[in-house]
């Protein structure tokens, strides 16, 4: 009986302890950490008490070029324009889907908004992307948007308790798929596999041979809605918003179209026109507001030369901001 009381006193103050432990790193130490470490929601935090409209994205958000005299964002260009209500913008760089999701999770269906526009980037679909070295460090960013106590979201983030691919991994997996995975497609296509596509294509100049490597690495491929893990996360957001009363607007980024028809040729810009045709199909059926930016922004408003790259400069921003507002405008009032 005594020892039993005794496990039981034990048992109490273990408790007890866990539960002071969690309530003053919530108290005290959760919202520093959470700027710090997961700078997308605690800005979704802070931003829905104050805003009829969010728009969540990665580093095309806010990307400027050296030369531009308006240095404002898209989404502040975006809320400029906005006739009624107000819109304010998050983004973290190399952010896809995967990592936009658990953030959505935690808007509070009671805060002010009622509207959520999402980047849509066409190259978070492909292979390159989807196998991206920088994959473990967003896992453990991704740790901090868990719905469980604060206190245990830290601790699986400093324990390791989370997907974790080496970027020897990601390397290989991503090889093994330009070398094998066959691009189904309705466009006529003179090779049917990356590898095989990038090695037919030849120019006296490397560095222009480089980059149209570039883009049939981050454009050729065709998008399985069966097994595409990002399909599988904008499929779940559409999901979450509709469970919270959220409109969901989704952001097709411009890619430089001209460059990859210029560089590869015709099939690859098609290409990537099937896939957004697809994308905007499967999510206007769901009742998702689709804004294709695809083509819009011109090939000389890109920022990088010398990769594949949806960062604008201030006429480019413009462009999209511009589209988005317009399409807003019709339903926040």
């Amino acid at each position: 009986m005594y020892q039993g009381v005794k496990y039981g006193i034990k048992l109490g103050l273990i408790g007890l302890t866990v539960g002071l432990s969690a309530f003053v790193y919530k108290a005290i130490y959760w919202e520093p950490e959470l700027k710090d470490q997961g700078h997308m929601l605690f800005n979704v935090l802070e931003f829905e008490w104050h805003n009829d409209a969010l728009y969540i994205g990665e580093s095309s958000n806010y990307w400027t070029s050296p030369n531009d005299s308006d240095k404002r964002s898209i989404s502040e260009m975006i809320n400029a324009q906005l006739a009624h209500g107000r819109l304010s913008g998050t983004q973290v760089p190399a952010y896809h889907a995967g990592m936009f999701l658990p953030v959505i999770r935690q808007i509070d269906p009671n805060s002010r908004v009622k509207h959520l526009v999402v980047t849509m980037n066409l190259r978070s679909f492909g292979q390159a992307w989807i196998y991206s070295t920088q994959e473990a460090a967003l896992m453990r960013s991704k740790c901090f948007y868990g719905d469980q106590h604060p206190l245990f979201n830290r601790m699986a983030a400093a324990l390791g308790y989370y997907d974790q691919p080496s970027a020897a991994e990601q390397e290989v997996k991503m090889l093994a798929a330009f070398e094998h995975d066959r691009i189904q497609s309705q466009v006529a296509l003179p090779y049917t596999t990356i590898n095989t596509w990038k090695d037919h294509i030849m120019y006296d100049d490397p560095a222009k041979q480089a980059l149209a490597h570039h883009y049939v690495k981050a454009y050729a491929f065709s998008i399985d809605t069966l097994n595409n893990p990002r399909v599988a996360d904008f499929d779940e957001m559409v999901n979450v918003c509709r469970s919270k009363g959220i409109r969901l607007y989704f952001n097709i980024m411009s890619e430089n179209t001209a460059w990859a028809d210029s560089l590869v040729g015709p099939a690859l810009s098609g290409l990537m026109r099937e896939n957004v045709a697809k994308l905007v199909k499967r999510y206007a059926a769901k009742g998702v507001v689709m804004i294709d930016n695809l083509s819009l922004v011109p090939a000389s408003c890109f920022g990088e030369k010398d990769w594949t790259t949806e960062h604008y400069d201030q006429i480019g921003r413009q462009i999209i901001a511009q589209q988005v507002a317009t399409i807003l405008n019709r339903y926040v009032h």
